[in-house]
């Protein structure tokens, strides 16, 4: 018997994931002997025989009433969230950060958990590859591997709270709230809400081949595409996974910071942006570079990328069949090409650019590590929304945060200077 979706327990899911969460926590280490590359219980829990469970920090263990009392042991980790509405931040348990409570309403249990468990298998390889980031790590991909953190990414993106709202809030502007009527029409779907739902389904267990086919279908005729999933996400979808990969790394003295809107968040033209933000912790930012920007045509738009410099690098590509020829097609490429990343280290001011970004476009809560490094981003936001306002359409006000971070470094450093 299916269950009843009101009879479905309460469930926490996240919308950025805990394994990125858990860097900004002051008791994070590589080191530690609890951390595992994959965070995801469902499908490790698959992977384990069914006489055992994941249990506490020691990994897993034999099922048993020795073993079951060590999960009161398991390491916690709590992260600052600042709280726009009162104005106030304090330490949050990762498990409850970032995430909605009950995000599937009104779907199966059964549904739920099969579309988190595939999610789940995609976020393997996206923490896995996290993780060489974060240690210092040979950065190479296969093709296949590179396809999966991409779709990964695009999901993470489209499954987030802002994007979510959008749907459930009816958040659209007339032409393109039309394009959603007419394929509500045509897949028999009576709510604006559920729509968002069937995409997501669409995309997690439809294979990335599938899905870049019908995208080069609609590429061509957006208006008159009809098929599984609506148009607009499908163009941010294929778009997504026919970008470029960087690693940026944040200049010393500098970090990230979070946002509930960070996963996913961009710059440029909404149409067709030139760069797509996914920070991994608060020292690297996983970013997604529109294929004009990287080889550099985009020099000649009308819209230009406020980031310049060196803040791209072509992956060194190790192609299976050895070295293309001057036209290669579709056929000498191969799932096994390797591509090989290196981190590159951005100035401070580009990511002082990139946290003002999230600054400006945040509804409920922000999360950083240094206090300092925070301080001297919120003071290049304030500039920056005064000598660029055409960047920066909010324009909030964050003097409160600022004189909490002057409090909290007074007290960390008795004798500081004042952060310039």
């Amino acid at each position: 018997m299916v269950p009843n979706p009101t009879q479905r327990k309460d469930e926490y899911h996240h919308y950025i994931p805990r394994f990125i969460l858990r860097t900004f926590a002051d008791n994070f280490s590589l080191k530690a002997p609890d951390y595992i590359a994959s965070t995801s219980v469902i499908f490790l829990k698959s992977a384990l025989p069914p006489d055992w469970e994941l249990i506490g920090s020691g990994g897993p263990k034999k099922k048993g009433k020795k073993g079951k009392k060590t999960n009161k042991n398991q390491k916690k980790y709590e992260i600052k969230v600042y709280q726009v509405v009162d104005q106030t931040t304090a330490l949050n348990d990762v498990a409850r950060s970032y995430g909605n409570r009950d995000m599937y309403r009104d779907i199966t249990e059964d549904d739920c958990m099969r579309f988190e468990d595939l999610l789940a298998k995609m976020e393997d390889t996206s923490s896995t590859f996290t993780r060489k980031i974060w240690t210092g790590e040979d950065l190479s991909l296969t093709r296949v591997q590179l396809t999966e953190l991409k779709k990964f990414l695009a999901i993470m993106s489209y499954r987030s709270e802002n994007r979510r709202n959008q749907y459930y809030e009816d958040e659209f502007n007339p032409q393109t709230r039309e394009l959603i009527y007419n394929h509500m029409r045509h897949k028999n779907i009576i709510r604006i809400q559920d729509v968002w739902f069937d995409n997501l389904k669409w995309l997690i267990k439809t294979p990335t081949e599938e899905i870049m086919k019908e995208f080069k279908k609609a590429v061509f005729s957006p208006m008159h595409y009809k098929g599984s999933i609506h148009v607009a996400e499908l163009l941010d979808f294929g778009g997504s996974c026919t970008n470029y990969m960087c690693i940026w790394q944040a200049e010393e003295g500098t970090e990230f910071i979070l946002s509930e809107g960070c996963f996913g968040a961009w710059e440029g033209d909404i149409h067709d942006p030139f760069h797509t933000f996914y920070v991994v912790s608060p020292r690297y930012c996983i970013v997604l570079v529109n294929r004009l920007e990287m080889w550099r045509p985009a020099r000649y738009l009308p819209f230009r990328s406020w980031f310049e410099g060196s803040v791209h690098a072509f992956p060194e590509t190790v192609y299976k069949k050895g070295l293309p020829p001057s036209t290669p097609d579709m056929d000498f490429f191969s799932p096994g090409d390797v591509f090989k990343y290196r981190r590159i280290v951005i100035p401070k001011e580009d990511v002082y650019f990139v946290n003002s970004i999230f600054l400006d476009a945040r509804k409920r809560c922000l999360t950083y590590n240094s206090s300092v490094s925070m301080y001297k981003t919120l003071r290049y936001y304030d500039k920056m929304k005064t000598a660029r306002p055409d960047l920066f359409n909010n324009r909030h006000d964050y003097s409160v945060l600022r004189r909490q971070l002057v409090t909290d470094m007074n007290r960390t450093h008795p004798y500081p200077e004042t952060p310039q």
